[in-house]
């Protein structure tokens, strides 16, 4: 997976794509956003797992970790300056299948977010963008959003983090929301998909987009009482 994807980000180079458009229309080398070793710029949809009406657009600035594993952080386009508001870790249909059913519940599928064309790059030329979406389409990601969609308001993130998830079918989304975002980036949804009409998204393997069998998955806070004194003995010996 890591491979084709530096290829792609090598082509890019060759064809001088220097730029890309930030949250707020500045305009930075493509590259220097995120981490140093950040190699894709992506923009896509979450919906928090159990509520289909919190739609949420996320930009995602992700780091190739292996050629099963991407990371990503997950900054929100709802606000100047943007707001971290999450991590998403993005593996290989292979590394997907090593995955026991209980864990594969957290993870969605990216088949319809490619081949739909609400998974974008902002700025990226179209023949760059297929071979990126080519790898892209059949991987699953586990996103945990740590800035809750009900406290959008909130000028810090407040309470337990949330697992969010993704579309996989037509009328899922609003599609005045949709607009929206294609109006933040100057992007047309429906050209990008035509644009993609040619790749062959593999079948989503049992497990993933859980929500689709009506579970909804939650994180929460366990409380359990223990004896919280350190062990004076050690403490002695480190000193």
């Amino acid at each position: 997976m890591a491979t084709a994807i530096i290829r792609a980000w090598i082509l890019s180079m060759i064809l001088q794509i220097t730029t890309l458009t930030s949250l707020t229309a500045a305009v930075l080398p493509f590259g220097h956003l995120g981490p140093e070793n950040t190699a894709i710029f992506l923009n896509g949809f979450h919906f928090l797992s159990g509520d289909t009406t919190a739609e949420i657009s996320a930009n995602h600035w992700c780091a190739i970790l292996s050629d099963d594993f991407l990371q990503c952080v997950v900054y929100n386009t709802a606000t100047t300056p943007s707001r971290l508001v999450g991590i998403e870790y993005i593996i290989s249909p292979k590394a997907f299948e090593c995955l026991d059913f209980e864990e594969r519940q957290l993870w969605h599928s990216h088949q319809y977010e490619v081949t739909s064309g609400f998974l974008i790059e902002p700025g990226m030329p179209s023949s760059v963008d297929y071979a990126i979406m080519e790898v892209l389409v059949g991987t699953y990601g586990k996103t945990v959003h740590t800035w809750r969609y009900d406290q959008g308001n909130n000028s810090i993130p407040i309470g337990v983090p949330e697992l969010v998830m993704g579309y996989t079918g037509e009328s899922q989304i609003t599609p005045d929301f949709v607009k929206e975002r294609d109006e933040l980036f100057g992007v047309n949804t429906t050209a990008i998909r035509e644009s993609r009409k040619n790749l062959v998204a593999p079948p989503v393997i049992e497990g993933a987009d859980s929500w689709k069998y009506g579970y909804v998955l939650t994180y929460g806070l366990v409380n359990t009482t223990t004896d919280t004194a350190f062990n004076q003995s050690m403490n002695a010996t480190a000193t």
